[in-house]
């Protein structure tokens, strides 16, 4: 296992600006196996971080997918860079890790207090953010950290969620039906790996082994929204969606009982209820798109990300 570490100092051509990025890749080799004849190639796992050039760091954003690129930023790092924010994203060697594995949800955690520890960034002024799977991840995070299983007992002040799966009873049913139906491809496939990775991982189908589903999932609705709440109701949450759903019907055969936003408007909805009033939903129309510029609401593109860091910078 090769492990490399880099630590790099960008600086501008007028050599007025310079940030320090640190790339820790540990080399892996093989595929991970999703489910029967589904198989993807593992993923460097690590971790890629940018911190600011001078003075103290305020905070971190944490994103829950691989980002190797070094030298050029996206929007997001450049800003939160101008607001003394560190920025990190941590992978596993599985880029549609679940977290089915404690080891797994332990390594990313040792990743974030790493970069705590060396760089003398505050751990109470955290925001995990996750577009899809990986906010939930973000979300699975938070909750691990606040067991007695966490190493580090991290716990961000907030978190971003993009269009996020959280009830898995009714991920694995709309993705069962996904499969029969084969109407699209693209969600066929999705479908197919979904429900089989979810059934061999808890154990089966819910009806065989429900109390796996709902004690994995970070939320769900079936079970009074589920074991973890109380575990969630200090954080701030915000969940981005664009339920845009004649378009879900016309390309991909699903309904709102097959989209993410059922989960997240509950969640949030149960957040507010429980005192939570600073937890909010954020639906967007029309914002959708690919970087192809193909038109998709399931996309990070709906967030607008220079509102929702200096939305975070006002928690402070």
């Amino acid at each position: 296992m090769k492990v490399v570490v880099l630590a790099l100092l960008i600086t501008s051509a007028s050599n007025l600006f310079a940030q320090k990025v640190i790339n820790k890749e540990i080399s892996v080799n093989g595929n991970v196996i999703l489910t029967e004849g589904i198989v993807i190639p593992k993923v460097n796992r690590g971790y890629t971080v940018w911190l600011p050039n001078s003075g103290k760091t305020e905070g971190l954003i944490v994103f829950f997918h691989a980002r190797r690129d070094t030298i050029n930023k996206d929007l997001i790092i450049e800003y939160a860079l101008s607001k003394k924010l560190a920025v990190i994203y941590a992978t596993t060697e599985n880029r549609l890790e679940f977290f089915f594995d404690e080891d797994r949800i332990q390594e990313i955690e040792n990743y974030i207090q790493e970069v705590i520890s060396l760089y003398e960034i505050p751990s109470n002024n955290m925001l995990y953010c996750g577009m899809s799977l990986a906010g939930t991840r973000a979300l699975k995070l938070a909750i691990y950290g606040q067991t007695k299983s966490s190493e580090n007992k991290l716990k961000p002040k907030a978190i971003a969620l993009c269009d996020s799966p959280l009830d898995m009873v009714r991920f694995h049913k709309e993705m069962n039906k996904a499969k029969l139906l084969n109407f699209n491809p693209i969600t066929a496939n999705e479908g197919t790996w979904v429900s089989g990775y979810l059934e061999n991982s808890l154990g089966g189908t819910p009806k065989d082994t429900l109390e796996a589903y709902v004690n994995y999932s970070p939320y769900c609705y079936s079970a009074d929204g589920g074991p973890h709440l109380n575990l969630l109701k200090d954080i701030v949450i915000r969940a981005y969606n664009e339920p845009d759903v004649n378009w879900w019907m016309d390309t991909r055969r699903k309904d709102y009982y097959s989209m993410n936003v059922v989960d997240l408007a509950a969640l949030i909805n149960e957040m507010n209820i429980r005192g939570n009033q600073q937890s909010e939903l954020i639906i967007t129309q029309d914002k959708g798109y690919l970087p192809d510029g193909s038109r998709h609401p399931h996309s990070w593109n709906i967030v607008d990300e220079i509102e929702l860091i200096d939305w975070f910078w006002e928690l402070r």
